[in-house]
C-alpha cells in the first residue's frame, strides 16, 4: 500500500522499517563523510541556525549535506520500502548526515512544516545507557515513547508528530543519522484549525513553552556581585 502524504489535513503518521538501505549504499556515504571531514573545503554546517527551541543548549550538531547520487538512491528507498509518494514537480529535501557529539540533542519539535521527515540510525552499536534516544509522542495516547537508535532503522513521520533526541552522554560515540525531509507544506494546511489546536493542547499539556524561573535569592546574589566589581573597578 502507498502512504499518500498530500492531504486536506495534517494526518498524523509515524512508521519503523528495519534493515532500510543497501548495506553498499551506506559503506559508500560513510566513506564519503569521513572523507569530507579531511576535505580542505568546507562542507558541513551546523545546528547552530536551527530555531532556537529546538537549539537550546545543545553541543553544536554537524551537518552534512549528502550528493544528489545518494541523495536520489535515499529518495527511491522512500518510494520502494516506506510508500512514500510526492509529485514528481516537488521532491523531498536533499538528505543530510547528523553527527551527534556527547552534549548533543534536539529540543522537542514537530516538522509540520513538511510532510514528512524520515531519520535512518547508522550507529552499529547503541548501548542505551549513552541516551542519544529518539522520543515522540504516541499516537494512541499513551505518553511518551522512545526509540534506542538501532542499526539501518528508518523511522517515518508526519503530518506533526511531536518527537526530539534525549541528550547523549558524555561517554557516548557520535551519534550518525541520515534525515530527508519531504517537500514543504502549503501555508494553508499549517493553518488548519484541527492542527493548531492539536497542537496547542500538545504544548499545554506538557509545558513546553515554559521558561526556566530562577531562584530570586540568586538573582540578588547576582546583582550584589555585580555591583561590587563594578564599583571596585572605579
Amino acid at each position: 500500500m502507498r502512504i499518500q502524504l498530500l492531504q486536506s489535513r495534517m494526518k498524523q503518521l509515524l512508521k519503523s522499517f528495519n534493515n532500510f538501505l543497501d548495506p553498499k549504499l551506506i559503506n559508500e556515504i560513510e566513506a564519503y563523510v569521513d572523507a569530507s571531514i579531511k576535505a580542505p573545503e568546507p562542507r558541513w554546517k551546523t545546528s547552530l541556525w536551527w530555531e532556537p527551541q529546538i537549539r537550546r543548549s545543545t553541543s553544536p550538531v554537524s551537518i552534512l549535506p549528502l550528493p544528489d547520487k545518494f541523495t536520489a538512491s535515499i529518495h527511491q528507498t522512500l518510494k520502494e520500502k516506506a510508500g512514500l509518494t510526492w509529485k514528481e514537480s516537488a521532491p523531498p529535501q536533499q538528505s543530510q548526515y547528523y553527527l551527534y557529539p556527547p552534549g548533543g540533542y534536539i529540543g522537542w519539535h514537530d516538522d509540520s512544516k513538511y510532510e514528512f521527515a524520515s531519520i535512518i540510525f547508522l550507529n552499529t552499536v547503541w548501548n542505551i545507557n549513552w541516551g542519544g534516544l529518539h522520543l515522540y509522542e504516541d499516537l494512541e495516547g499513551l505518553g511518551i515513547r522512545g526509540e534506542v537508535p538501532e542499526f539501518n532503522k528508518c523511522l517515518i513521520n508526519g503530518g506533526g508528530v511531536h518527537h526530539g533526541v534525549s541528550t547523549l552522554t558524555p561517554d557516548a560515540p557520535w551519534r550518525r543519522v541520515i534525515i530527508t525531509f519531504g517537500p514543504e507544506v502549503p501555508e494553508s494546511k499549517l493553518k488548519d484549525k484541527d492542527y493548531s489546536q492539536r497542537a496547542l493542547a500538545w504544548h499545554k499539556k506538557y509545558n513546553a513553552g515554559a521558561e526556566f524561573v530562577k531562584d530570586q535569592a540568586l538573582v540578588d546574589l547576582s546583582v550584589a556581585a555585580e555591583r561590587y566589581t563594578r564599583e571596585k573597578v572605579q
